[in-house]
């Protein structure tokens, strides 16, 4: 069975593509890095609805200057464009580390997927190609999906797919606050 795709939905890079996919249990539009993800806001989606999910460790680009930050946790923020209906969630400082996190605050071994527990190692298996279907990392997802900031980024981008154009930012804020 085909699964949806979200064409407005673009994370940076593959172990992003992977989250999100099965956060939202849909394809997604996969950027190759943050700067093309930019691009595709301020050409291809110039005037329509969309979400960039980007690492926050990149050099600050032009486009978070036109955006308003609406809510943050300690590894996300939630921003949205001053005058147009997108959004951009940036990950603090980069999705790998994110995950390595959530795994760790959870209890969850991330050997116990064949994945390394060290951000060079986790790093190295993550920038593949491959994983971005790779199923290890679906059942560490899995196994994470339950961590609040995790939670918070499903939610946020469920009210988002769903509400489009009327997305409400009093909502996306109560759930950034855990509410």
């Amino acid at each position: 069975m085909m699964k949806s795709r979200l064409l407005y939905v673009m994370p940076e890079c593959y172990v992003d593509t992977n989250l999100i996919e099965y956060l939202l249990s849909a394809g997604v539009n996969h950027q190759h890095c943050c700067s093309k993800v930019v691009g595709q806001l301020k050409t291809k989606f110039l005037d329509r609805f969309a979400i960039g999910i980007i690492d926050r460790d990149k050099v600050e680009l032009g486009y978070i200057g036109e955006c308003v930050s609406l809510a943050r946790t300690d590894h996300l923020t939630l921003m949205k464009h001053k005058v147009k209906e997108q959004y951009l969630i940036t990950v603090a400082p980069a999705m790998d580390r994110f995950i390595l996190d959530c795994a760790k605050e959870q209890n969850i071994d991330t050997t116990r997927f064949d994945i390394p527990s060290d951000l060079k190692g986790f790093t190295r298996i993550s920038k593949s190609v491959n994983s971005n279907n790779d199923p290890r990392f679906r059942s560490l997802f899995a196994a994470i999906n339950n961590h609040p900031e995790i939670r918070i980024l499903k939610h946020a981008l469920e009210h988002l797919c769903e509400k489009k154009y009327k997305a409400d930012t009093g909502v996306l804020i109560s759930v950034f606050s855990g509410k």
